[in-house]
């Protein structure tokens, strides 16, 4: 078997399409992860590894539901050091990207290590960003770890064979799709709002550099559908919905490149 599909636990680095992580998890297996910001805009995900970071890629994994928000693959047979591995992905409408190629990272995988995989005396360092924090035994690493994947959501990765990077969680790097304003397969924007007959709402768009872009007023359907011609480009947009004058919802959209 090449490989698995598995949705990555919360302790691991966002990595958003078309930016993505390789990672050595040992014994030559490396894991590709990924985050699809989206959602069922995406119809097509396809790893590929090449021993050239430009050419002579081949497929190696497709997985069954390219949708999903969070979603990984391990490599288990072939892999090396020298390997490239990048995503090719196609949106609806046909727009299709491939990322930049990349090599696994050297070292171990943080939340991994193993008696098995680790010299017990071995010295490992613990950073943040530039500022060191620790330098502790494998014994004493493996309490550290067990306690940062068990009580925080902070993310541990490697550096290399004994510096381990401590990431704290951002929570405003989580984005949750908004239930009232949000992108349909065709690539629309949809407002639904159940009531909107019997409340006064108003939705405000704006650019990603916060410059307000047009304000849609009295909205009375329970559904509405926004033309992209009313978008100058694709990307990422944010929003303000009010409700009787009242801010509801303050969230965001992608507007795939296809036009």
């Amino acid at each position: 078997m090449v490989g698995l599909t598995c949705m990555m636990a919360i302790c691991k680095a966002q990595n958003y399409l078309p930016d993505f992580k390789v990672e050595n998890i040992g014994k030559n297996r490396f894991r590709i992860t990924w985050v699809n910001p989206h959602g069922n805009n995406c119809i097509q995900i396809n790893i590929q590894r090449s021993y050239d970071s430009l050419k002579n890629f081949r497929t190696i994994f497709s997985p069954i539901s390219p949708e999903l928000p969070e979603n990984g693959f391990v490599d288990a047979e072939g892999g090396s050091l020298q390997m490239y591995y990048r995503i090719f992905y196609v949106l609806e409408q046909g727009s299709y990207f491939f990322t930049a190629s990349k090599h696994p990272s050297i070292g171990y995988d943080a939340t991994n290590i193993n008696n098995a995989d680790i010299d017990p005396g071995i010295i490992i360092t613990v950073k943040e960003k530039d500022r060191f924090i620790a330098s502790l035994k494998f014994e004493d690493y493996k309490l550290f770890r067990d306690s940062i994947l068990k009580y925080t959501r902070d993310t541990l990765f490697s550096e290399n064979a004994q510096t381990i990077l401590l990431k704290r969680f951002d929570s405003s790097t989580i984005w949750i799709p908004s239930p009232y304003v949000f992108t349909n397969r065709e690539g629309y924007i949809n407002i639904q709002l159940a009531d909107a007959r019997q409340k006064k709402y108003k939705l405000v768009i704006f650019e990603s550099t916060g410059k307000k872009l047009f304000t849609v007023n009295h909205i009375s359907d329970p559904e509405l559908i926004l033309d992209k011609t009313n978008f100058m480009h694709a990307g990422w947009y944010n929003f303000e919905l009010y409700e009787e004058d009242k801010l509801k919802e303050k969230n965001k959209f992608y507007l795939p490149k296809d036009f």
